[in-house]
């Protein structure tokens, strides 16, 4: 017997609870294995399966001899063997409008490399159209034709410092979950399933850009004491517009988030949101240090 070793098995079932499931059960050496229930927290110990295959446990397995037995919120998740990574445009989609369900999918699904190129590419794309809007909007901005090769250079160490940023957000995140919450702390799994967030948070970034494009244009940002009633006008009508989208996007985001959060640390929805709002603090002294050194596009310092 492999010291430790657990064995997988199609059907566990909890006397207390009736709750069902497939997932790892830790091998005691004599033809049965024990499991803690992830909804009620019972022990449970069951025959092993005919013709059983033991194997070291994985990296995530949470050995039922722990003293403290954590409640998932998601029963039943994590006993499950992850799946090959594969492209998964569908959850990608769904995660904009049904967070929960495609974190879930997407906890077994894919993994941390296709998250982050999926970052990469949407942090590029930010990268450009905040470089573009910010110099289309010179005159509005007060940038001059001689602040061109400057724009860019912005764009591009902003650029960098998204994905820095992005990536000290993930792993706040996490450390957070566990350290304060007991969450799992799983840095990979949460970076993944933020990575999959990350494309709405560029959505909405470019929303907000078009928005404020289409609102302030033909007003001087930089004379604003010589603004007409009539520019005064558009200048509160399109920064009301503004704010509201920002807000409705910013709750929306934070759910999304939360998700994401919460699915890959098995914390609960509100302990995800304060985990949330401390790695947002973190990865914005990011955004804070290199602002106070430099001006960056718009968009990317949102």
């Amino acid at each position: 017997m492999i010291p430790e070793s657990v064995v997988y098995a199609h059907d566990i079932a909890c006397p207390s609870c009736g709750f069902r499931a497939s997932g790892y059960l830790q091998s005691l050496g004599d033809g049965t294995g024990v499991t803690n229930c992830p909804r009620c927290g019972t022990t449970i110990r069951q025959a092993l399966p005919a013709h059983f295959v033991e194997q070291i446990p994985p990296s995530d397995f949470h050995s039922p001899a722990h003293p403290h037995v954590h409640i998932s919120h998601y029963p039943g998740l994590y006993m499950q063997p992850k799946h090959a990574p594969r492209p998964d445009f569908a959850d990608l989609v769904r995660i904009l409008y049904s967070p929960t369900k495609a974190c879930v999918s997407l906890y077994l699904s894919t993994n941390l490399q296709r998250a982050l190129a999926i970052v990469v590419v949407f942090s590029i794309l930010s990268a450009v159209v905040s470089t573009l809007v910010t110099a289309d909007m010179g005159e509005v901005l007060g940038y001059s034709t001689g602040d061109a090769l400057e724009v860019a250079f912005q764009g591009f160490v902003s650029w960098v410092i998204s994905l820095l940023a992005f990536l000290l957000f993930g792993v706040a995140a996490a450390v957070i979950a566990k350290n304060i919450f007991g969450g799992r702390g799983e840095r990979t799994a949460t970076l993944t399933l933020l990575g999959y967030v990350y494309p709405a948070y560029v959505f909405l970034e470019i929303v907000l850009l078009v928005l404020f494009t289409v609102g302030f244009q033909g007003l001087d940002m930089t004379d604003v004491q010589d603004w007409t009633p009539d520019e005064l006008d558009q200048a509160i009508a399109a920064g009301g517009v503004l704010l509201l989208i920002a807000l409705v996007g910013l709750v929306w985001l934070v759910t999304i988030a939360s998700r994401a959060i919460s699915v890959a640390n098995d914390i609960s929805t509100g302990e995800a949101v304060l985990s949330e709002i401390l790695a947002v603090i973190a990865a914005g002294i990011v955004y804070l240090l290199v602002g106070a050194v430099m001006r960056l596009p718009m968009g990317l310092s949102l």
